[in-house]
Protein backbone atom coordinates (compact mmCIF):
# COMPACT_ATOMS: atom_id res chain seq x y z
CA UNK A 1 0.00 0.00 0.00
CA UNK A 2 1.26 3.68 -1.03
CA UNK A 3 -0.04 6.31 0.92
CA UNK A 4 0.80 10.53 -0.06
CA UNK A 5 -0.78 12.34 2.98
CA UNK A 6 -0.54 16.08 2.61
CA UNK A 7 -1.14 18.83 4.81
CA UNK A 8 -5.15 19.56 5.23
CA UNK A 9 -5.62 16.83 2.61
CA UNK A 10 -9.35 16.84 1.03
CA UNK A 11 -11.17 13.67 2.94
CA UNK A 12 -14.27 14.55 0.42
CA UNK A 13 -12.39 12.72 -2.53
CA UNK A 14 -9.79 10.24 -1.22
CA UNK A 15 -9.20 8.20 -4.23
CA UNK A 16 -8.69 4.61 -3.97
CA UNK A 17 -6.49 2.77 -6.79
CA UNK A 18 -6.61 -1.19 -6.76
CA UNK A 19 -4.99 -3.60 -9.21
CA UNK A 20 -7.27 -6.43 -10.36
CA UNK A 21 -7.18 -9.62 -8.17
CA UNK A 22 -5.96 -11.94 -11.68
CA UNK A 23 -2.53 -10.55 -12.97
CA UNK A 24 -4.11 -9.95 -16.85
CA UNK A 25 -3.10 -7.34 -18.99
CA UNK A 26 -6.12 -6.31 -20.57
CA UNK A 27 -7.58 -5.75 -17.10
CA UNK A 28 -7.13 -1.96 -15.82
CA UNK A 29 -6.92 -0.57 -12.62
CA UNK A 30 -10.27 -0.09 -10.45
CA UNK A 31 -10.58 3.38 -8.82
CA UNK A 32 -12.60 4.47 -6.30
CA UNK A 33 -13.40 7.82 -4.89
CA UNK A 34 -14.60 8.06 -1.17
CA UNK A 35 -16.10 10.50 1.33
CA UNK A 36 -14.86 9.75 4.12
CA UNK A 37 -16.38 12.52 5.93
CA UNK A 38 -19.17 10.56 6.50
CA UNK A 39 -17.79 6.93 7.11
CA UNK A 40 -15.06 5.58 9.51
CA UNK A 41 -11.39 5.71 8.21
CA UNK A 42 -11.69 2.07 9.92
CA UNK A 43 -14.25 0.63 7.50
CA UNK A 44 -12.07 0.78 4.45
CA UNK A 45 -10.45 -2.23 4.13
CA UNK A 46 -6.72 -1.80 2.32
CA UNK A 47 -4.96 -4.25 0.34
CA UNK A 48 -1.93 -5.40 -0.73
CA UNK A 49 -0.71 -2.58 -3.68
CA UNK A 50 -3.57 -0.67 -2.95
CA UNK A 51 -2.42 3.01 -3.55
CA UNK A 52 -4.85 5.36 -1.38
CA UNK A 53 -4.65 9.48 -2.59
CA UNK A 54 -5.32 12.08 -0.27
CA UNK A 55 -5.75 15.27 -2.72
CA UNK A 56 -4.59 18.65 -1.12
CA UNK A 57 -7.52 20.63 0.74
CA UNK A 58 -8.25 24.10 -0.93
CA UNK A 59 -7.06 27.15 1.28
CA UNK A 60 -7.56 30.84 0.78
CA UNK A 61 -4.22 31.75 3.49
CA UNK A 62 -1.29 32.66 1.55
CA UNK A 63 2.15 30.97 1.91
CA UNK A 64 3.99 33.58 4.22
CA UNK A 65 3.22 36.65 6.10
CA UNK A 66 3.38 40.79 4.53
CA UNK A 67 5.07 43.21 7.17
CA UNK A 68 3.73 47.01 7.78
CA UNK A 69 5.97 49.01 9.14
CA UNK A 70 5.79 52.98 9.91
CA UNK A 71 2.53 54.79 10.58
CA UNK A 72 0.05 52.77 10.66
CA UNK A 73 -2.67 52.00 14.37
CA UNK A 74 -1.05 48.55 14.73
CA UNK A 75 1.87 47.91 12.54
CA UNK A 76 3.39 44.28 12.44
CA UNK A 77 3.56 40.92 10.96
CA UNK A 78 0.15 39.92 9.12
CA UNK A 79 -0.71 36.57 7.34
CA UNK A 80 -2.66 36.63 4.70
CA UNK A 81 -5.25 35.15 2.27
CA UNK A 82 -5.13 34.40 -1.42
CA UNK A 83 -6.54 37.42 -3.24
CA UNK A 84 -6.01 39.78 -0.69
CA UNK A 85 -5.58 43.65 -1.53
CA UNK A 86 -3.25 46.37 0.40
CA UNK A 87 -6.60 48.53 0.91
CA UNK A 88 -7.39 44.77 3.52
CA UNK A 89 -4.49 44.65 4.92
CA UNK A 90 -3.97 48.49 5.94
CA UNK A 91 -7.87 47.96 7.44
CA UNK A 92 -6.56 45.07 9.26
CA UNK A 93 -3.36 47.45 10.75
CA UNK A 94 -6.49 49.45 12.24
CA UNK A 95 -6.04 52.21 9.13
CA UNK A 96 -3.09 54.94 9.36
CA UNK A 97 -2.66 57.25 11.62
CA UNK A 98 -3.15 61.28 11.03
CA UNK A 99 0.71 61.80 10.58
CA UNK A 100 0.84 59.56 8.10
CA UNK A 101 1.89 60.14 4.56
CA UNK A 102 0.53 57.57 1.44
CA UNK A 103 2.02 59.75 -1.00
CA UNK A 104 4.99 58.30 0.59
CA UNK A 105 4.45 55.11 0.68
CA UNK A 106 7.22 52.52 0.02
CA UNK A 107 5.48 49.44 -1.11
CA UNK A 108 8.57 46.78 -1.38
CA UNK A 109 8.56 43.43 -3.11
CA UNK A 110 11.36 40.53 -3.31
CA UNK A 111 10.73 39.52 -6.44
CA UNK A 112 11.35 42.95 -7.44
CA UNK A 113 13.89 43.25 -5.39
CA UNK A 114 15.95 40.56 -6.85
CA UNK A 115 15.34 41.58 -10.81
CA UNK A 116 16.82 45.16 -9.75
CA UNK A 117 19.60 43.68 -7.91
CA UNK A 118 20.60 41.77 -11.19
CA UNK A 119 19.66 44.81 -13.54
CA UNK A 120 22.46 47.00 -11.53
CA UNK A 121 25.11 43.92 -11.18
CA UNK A 122 24.61 43.43 -15.05
CA UNK A 123 24.82 47.01 -16.27
CA UNK A 124 28.21 47.02 -13.79
CA UNK A 125 29.55 44.02 -16.00
CA UNK A 126 28.60 45.81 -19.33
CA UNK A 127 30.46 49.38 -17.71
CA UNK A 128 33.47 46.89 -17.08
CA UNK A 129 33.60 45.23 -20.28
CA UNK A 130 33.16 48.75 -21.89
CA UNK A 131 36.15 49.30 -20.03
CA UNK A 132 38.30 46.85 -21.06
CA UNK A 133 37.62 47.51 -24.95
CA UNK A 134 38.61 50.99 -24.83
CA UNK A 135 41.49 50.38 -23.13
CA UNK A 136 42.47 47.30 -25.23
CA UNK A 137 41.69 49.94 -28.14
CA UNK A 138 44.01 52.20 -26.95
CA UNK A 139 46.93 50.17 -26.33
CA UNK A 140 46.03 48.85 -29.86
CA UNK A 141 46.44 52.17 -31.38
CA UNK A 142 49.28 53.25 -29.22
CA UNK A 143 47.55 56.17 -27.96
CA UNK A 144 49.34 57.72 -24.81
CA UNK A 145 48.28 60.50 -22.15
CA UNK A 146 45.07 60.85 -23.48
CA UNK A 147 43.26 63.18 -20.23
CA UNK A 148 39.56 62.61 -21.63
CA UNK A 149 39.85 58.81 -22.00
CA UNK A 150 41.46 58.45 -18.70
CA UNK A 151 38.85 60.69 -17.59
CA UNK A 152 36.24 58.73 -18.95
CA UNK A 153 37.95 55.07 -17.92
CA UNK A 154 37.96 56.58 -14.23
CA UNK A 155 34.51 57.56 -14.57
CA UNK A 156 33.43 54.21 -15.14
CA UNK A 157 35.18 52.57 -12.85
CA UNK A 158 33.56 54.38 -10.32
CA UNK A 159 30.32 54.35 -11.44
CA UNK A 160 30.58 50.38 -11.94
CA UNK A 161 31.85 50.01 -8.19
CA UNK A 162 28.82 52.14 -7.11
CA UNK A 163 26.13 49.98 -8.98
CA UNK A 164 28.11 46.60 -7.22
CA UNK A 165 27.66 48.12 -4.05
CA UNK A 166 24.08 49.64 -4.63
CA UNK A 167 21.26 47.82 -2.98
CA UNK A 168 18.10 47.38 -4.46
CA UNK A 169 14.62 48.24 -2.16
CA UNK A 170 12.25 46.19 -4.89
CA UNK A 171 10.29 49.14 -4.45
CA UNK A 172 6.87 49.34 -6.77
CA UNK A 173 4.87 52.04 -7.34
CA UNK A 174 1.74 51.50 -5.75
CA UNK A 175 -1.43 53.88 -4.08
CA UNK A 176 -1.26 53.37 -0.58
CA UNK A 177 -3.98 55.98 0.31
CA UNK A 178 -7.28 54.00 1.56
CA UNK A 179 -9.44 56.88 0.65
CA UNK A 180 -8.33 56.74 -3.08
CA UNK A 181 -8.49 53.35 -3.25
CA UNK A 182 -12.01 52.96 -1.80
CA UNK A 183 -12.81 55.24 -5.12
CA UNK A 184 -10.76 53.08 -7.32
CA UNK A 185 -10.10 49.68 -6.48
CA UNK A 186 -8.50 48.69 -9.85
CA UNK A 187 -5.37 50.57 -8.05
CA UNK A 188 -5.47 47.81 -4.99
CA UNK A 189 -2.56 46.15 -5.51
CA UNK A 190 -2.74 42.25 -4.71
CA UNK A 191 -0.65 41.67 -1.88
CA UNK A 192 2.05 39.06 -1.90
CA UNK A 193 3.83 36.90 0.87
CA UNK A 194 6.82 38.99 1.67
CA UNK A 195 5.65 42.32 0.52
CA UNK A 196 6.87 45.08 2.82
CA UNK A 197 4.77 48.19 3.49
CA UNK A 198 6.82 51.58 4.84
CA UNK A 199 4.18 54.46 6.11
CA UNK A 200 6.45 57.56 6.39
CA UNK A 201 6.09 60.40 8.78
CA UNK A 202 4.76 63.46 6.32
CA UNK A 203 8.72 65.56 5.43
CA UNK A 204 9.91 68.63 6.01
CA UNK A 205 12.59 69.04 3.70
CA UNK A 206 13.44 68.28 0.08
CA UNK A 207 17.26 66.89 -0.53
CA UNK A 208 18.98 67.72 -3.52
CA UNK A 209 21.80 65.42 -4.34
CA UNK A 210 24.94 65.21 -7.19
CA UNK A 211 26.74 68.28 -9.06
CA UNK A 212 25.77 71.01 -7.00
CA UNK A 213 27.90 72.77 -4.11
CA UNK A 214 26.52 72.02 -1.39
CA UNK A 215 24.25 68.97 -1.47
CA UNK A 216 21.81 68.06 1.72
CA UNK A 217 18.33 68.51 2.43
CA UNK A 218 16.58 71.82 2.85
CA UNK A 219 13.34 72.90 4.51
CA UNK A 220 10.25 72.25 2.24
CA UNK A 221 8.38 75.45 0.82
CA UNK A 222 5.48 75.52 -0.55
CA UNK A 223 5.76 76.42 -4.44
CA UNK A 224 9.12 75.86 -4.42
CA UNK A 225 10.38 74.00 -7.95
CA UNK A 226 13.33 72.51 -8.76
CA UNK A 227 15.73 75.06 -9.42
CA UNK A 228 14.78 76.87 -6.36
CA UNK A 229 16.07 73.85 -4.54
CA UNK A 230 19.09 73.37 -6.42
CA UNK A 231 19.65 77.44 -5.71
CA UNK A 232 19.18 76.95 -1.92
CA UNK A 233 22.24 74.13 -2.16
CA UNK A 234 24.64 76.58 -3.75
CA UNK A 235 24.03 76.30 -6.95
CA UNK A 236 25.35 73.58 -10.31
CA UNK A 237 28.95 73.19 -10.27
CA UNK A 238 31.03 74.01 -12.99
CA UNK A 239 30.72 70.99 -15.11
CA UNK A 240 26.78 69.87 -13.79
CA UNK A 241 24.05 68.78 -16.54
CA UNK A 242 20.89 70.77 -15.52
CA UNK A 243 19.50 69.41 -18.49
CA UNK A 244 19.57 66.04 -18.08
CA UNK A 245 18.59 66.76 -14.01
CA UNK A 246 15.84 65.00 -12.51
CA UNK A 247 13.68 65.05 -9.38
CA UNK A 248 12.81 61.63 -7.67
CA UNK A 249 9.12 62.01 -6.37
CA UNK A 250 8.19 60.68 -2.88
CA UNK A 251 5.61 57.91 -4.34
CA UNK A 252 9.00 56.74 -6.35
CA UNK A 253 8.39 58.06 -9.94
CA UNK A 254 11.19 60.20 -11.53
CA UNK A 255 10.45 62.99 -13.31
CA UNK A 256 12.89 65.53 -15.63
CA UNK A 257 13.62 68.90 -13.21
CA UNK A 258 12.99 71.18 -15.83
CA UNK A 259 16.68 72.98 -15.29
CA UNK A 260 17.53 73.61 -18.87
CA UNK A 261 18.32 77.09 -19.96
CA UNK A 262 14.52 77.47 -21.71
CA UNK A 263 12.79 75.32 -18.72
CA UNK A 264 11.24 77.28 -16.04
CA UNK A 265 12.22 74.90 -13.27
CA UNK A 266 9.32 72.23 -13.65
CA UNK A 267 6.22 72.35 -11.68
CA UNK A 268 6.50 72.72 -7.67
CA UNK A 269 7.68 69.82 -5.93
CA UNK A 270 5.94 67.86 -3.01
CA UNK A 271 7.77 67.33 0.28
CA UNK A 272 9.89 64.22 0.38
CA UNK A 273 11.18 64.70 -3.10
CA UNK A 274 14.87 64.22 -3.92
CA UNK A 275 16.61 66.51 -6.64
CA UNK A 276 19.10 64.78 -8.42
CA UNK A 277 21.87 66.64 -10.77
CA UNK A 278 24.35 64.19 -12.89
CA UNK A 279 27.52 65.67 -13.84
CA UNK A 280 27.79 66.77 -17.27
CA UNK A 281 28.63 63.43 -19.11
CA UNK A 282 29.48 65.32 -22.81
CA UNK A 283 33.53 64.92 -22.93
CA UNK A 284 32.95 61.05 -22.53
CA UNK A 285 29.54 60.65 -25.07
CA UNK A 286 32.28 59.38 -27.46
CA UNK A 287 32.76 56.49 -25.53
CA UNK A 288 29.60 53.78 -25.48
CA UNK A 289 29.93 52.93 -21.82
CA UNK A 290 29.07 56.23 -20.46
CA UNK A 291 26.02 56.83 -22.79
CA UNK A 292 22.87 56.27 -20.24
CA UNK A 293 25.20 57.40 -17.13
CA UNK A 294 21.59 59.78 -16.09
CA UNK A 295 19.85 56.46 -16.03
CA UNK A 296 21.84 54.53 -13.94
CA UNK A 297 21.74 57.16 -11.70
CA UNK A 298 18.12 57.31 -11.91
CA UNK A 299 17.75 53.97 -10.71
CA UNK A 300 20.08 54.08 -7.44
CA UNK A 301 18.65 57.38 -6.36
CA UNK A 302 14.86 55.72 -6.47
CA UNK A 303 16.30 52.72 -4.72
CA UNK A 304 18.31 54.89 -2.36
CA UNK A 305 15.43 57.13 -1.18
CA UNK A 306 13.22 54.07 -0.67
CA UNK A 307 15.88 52.39 1.75
CA UNK A 308 15.80 55.93 3.74
CA UNK A 309 12.15 55.77 4.02
CA UNK A 310 12.18 52.12 5.29
CA UNK A 311 14.92 52.57 7.35
CA UNK A 312 13.05 55.71 9.08
CA UNK A 313 10.03 54.06 9.42
CA UNK A 314 11.23 50.71 10.98
CA UNK A 315 12.31 52.87 14.25
CA UNK A 316 8.84 53.90 14.82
Amino acid sequence: MRCGCYIRPDLSTVELAREPAEQTATLPLSRTLLDLRSRNFAAVRLSPRDAVRLPRGFGDRDTGPVTLIGEFLRPGVYDIRRGERLSEVIARAGGLTPQAYPYGAVFSRESVRLRQQEGFQRTARELEQGLMQVAAGQAVAGMRGSTDLSGAIQAGQALANSLRQARAAGRMVVEANPVVLAGRPDLDVLMEPGDLVAMPKRPNEVTVVGAVLNPGSLQFATGWKAGDYVRGAGGEQRFADGRRAFVVLPNGQSAPAGLGAWQSGGPPIPPGSTVVVPQDPSPYETWGFLRDVTQVLSQVALSSAALAVIVRSSGR
